[in-house]
């Protein structure tokens, strides 16, 4: 959760490893949940307006949020996908809080990102987020051709996501590839150059705060004790710290 959203997002389930499944057909595309013994009076309308200010910062993520507020829970449709949205928990067992980023979402703020990044001249190019659950990863591929086809290739930037001990965040490691002639070498150029903070893995685990400042000069720090990417979704989750 560290850098912002610089390009693509791209931008937190469980219907796999340790989570509970949501019970509606289609979940809010972000869910962020609090356990609610751990909130003192007024916290959670703290929390609420940082995570507003996050999203309104973030206009080609979510072009027209609408956001559902409970006691402990900020269920946030972006405005991309266009049928009825359900609500639900999402925080995951054993876990003081939970950010679920829905598949759907990180892939259509993607193809947003993609369609408003800059183009090179000559070439058609197309923009997919590759999913690898077995393996924590996530791949933000670059298809594209040239005139008559020549040069094409791809390039692609894979995020495998961890739990960085140390600093109580989501460590990424981070490799770029590419597969074209020298001649398309121009288009990698530019697509890894708007992408300075990563593909869509790590940017999306940065699209919510990581800390939040209490008005009794506190500070609640979000520490991140789990990320999984799911089959259709990426969850970060871990343990509140006052400071």
């Amino acid at each position: 959760m560290r850098a912002c959203v610089a390009g693509l997002a791209m931008a937190v389930v469980l219907a796999m490893s340790g989570g509970a499944a949501l019970a509606d057909e289609h979940p809010a595309d972000v869910c962020f949940e609090i356990a609610p013994e751990l909130l003192g009076p007024g916290d959670w309308e703290t929390v609420g307006s940082a995570v507003d200010r996050s999203v309104a910062q973030r206009p080609a993520l979510f072009p027209s949020p609408r956001i559902a507020r409970t006691p402990t829970r900020l269920d946030i449709d972006s405005g991309h996908l266009t049928e009825e949205r359900g609500h639900g928990s999402c925080l995951v067992p054993g876990f003081e809080w939970t950010s679920r980023f829905e598949r759907e979402f990180i892939v259509a703020g993607a193809d947003q990102l993609f369609e408003e990044a800059p183009k090179t001249p000559g070439f058609s190019s197309s923009g997919t987020i590759e999913w690898y659950p077995e393996e924590n990863r996530l791949r933000t591929r670059l298809q594209f051709s040239g005139p008559l086809g020549i040069p094409n290739g791809a390039c692609w930037v894979d995020d495998v996501l961890t739990v960085d001990d140390a600093t109580g965040a989501v460590g990424t490691s981070r490799a770029r590839d590419l597969d074209t002639s020298p001649f398309g070498s121009v288009v990698c150029d530019r697509f890894f150059s708007y992408l300075p903070d990563g593909g869509a893995g790590e940017q999306t685990v940065s699209l919510l705060p990581e800390s939040v400042a209490l008005a009794d000069g506190s500070e609640l720090r979000f520490v991140v004790r789990d990320v999984v990417v799911a089959e259709d979704a990426l969850v970060v989750s871990g343990r509140l710290q006052r400071d």
